[in-house]
């Protein structure tokens, strides 16, 4: 399958932010490698700009509970990554525990943007602790996809919902792969919105919704699916889908606390 691994072979790595991340929104990704059949690998990248920037000594930092200024040190640095890098350790290891997936932890020193990127297979699926409305301007990646787990996100059992853009979209391939390895519910949302394609061929037993509501219906994010979509484990769509209706389903996923990965397509 395209940018799929084989069932047990999958990895879904881990982008951790220097900030701490909410307990529930790792559990939540823990949740998901599960459902993807996947392992976890946490990477924690110590900024090494941060470190050359604290031989310099004119540099300072705000020290927040003293509130002043006060000169950036290079011990400082190394003991706060490090007690940082612990405590999401700890945090991965108990959430892969309790939702039985493999897990590894890991600590680079580089340039965060690339070192995640640079650590990750085109196999892979990259998951960053933030919001796809975060997504605009995000250059393709050399992963398999991007999972986008938003900080408020809470561990669920739910249905797989692929947002279709194309009548062979290879959304509704891999999203029809997770939800038949977990055993859940998957519920197609029609932004092509051509019933008469060989896409909606023999679908007739599956749920499915249209992206646009009627025109009598407003199109606010509240009245997204007014049909009833229940909280979802994952929504699934392409990079294509997401940039051809950009301002819709960003402002959908502003209001829905769901991860959503997006698929890129090579």
């Amino acid at each position: 399958m395209s940018g799929m691994r084989p069932a047990g072979l999958r990895r879904l790595v881990l982008a951790f932010p220097p900030a701490a991340v909410p307990q529930h929104a790792i559990d939540s990704a823990a949740q998901l490698a599960r459902l993807m059949r996947a392992s976890l690998l946490g990477l924690f990248v110590e900024d090494s700009d941060l470190f050359v920037a604290a031989q310099l000594p004119f540099m300072r930092e705000l020290d927040v509970q003293l509130r002043a200024w006060r000169p950036l040190s290079h011990q400082r640095l190394l003991e706060d990554y490090a007690a940082s890098a612990a405590a999401l350790r700890r945090q991965l290891l108990q959430s892969a525990a309790q939702s039985g997936v493999p897990a590894k932890f890991a600590v680079f020193r580089g340039d965060p943007g690339t070192t995640v990127v640079s650590r990750a297979l085109p196999t892979d699926f990259v998951a960053l602790f933030e919001s796809v409305t975060t997504w605009p301007g995000r250059p393709p990646s050399q992963a398999a996809g991007t999972v986008f787990v938003p900080r408020a996100a809470r561990p669920r059992r739910g249905p797989v919902v692929v947002v279709c853009g194309a009548a062979e979209d290879l959304a509704v391939e891999v999203a029809t792969e997770i939800a038949a390895d977990a055993g859940v519910e998957r519920i197609l949302v029609d932004a092509a919105q051509d019933r008469s394609s060989a896409f909606w061929s023999g679908r007739s037993a599956v749920r499915g919704f249209p992206l646009a509501a009627p025109r009598t219906v407003p199109t606010s994010a509240e009245h997204f699916l007014p049909s009833g979509l229940p909280p979802a484990s994952l929504v699934v769509l392409t990079r294509a889908t997401l940039a051809q209706h950009e301002a819709r389903l960003l402002s959908i996923a502003a209001a829905r606390p769901e991860p959503w990965l997006v698929l890129e397509q090579r």
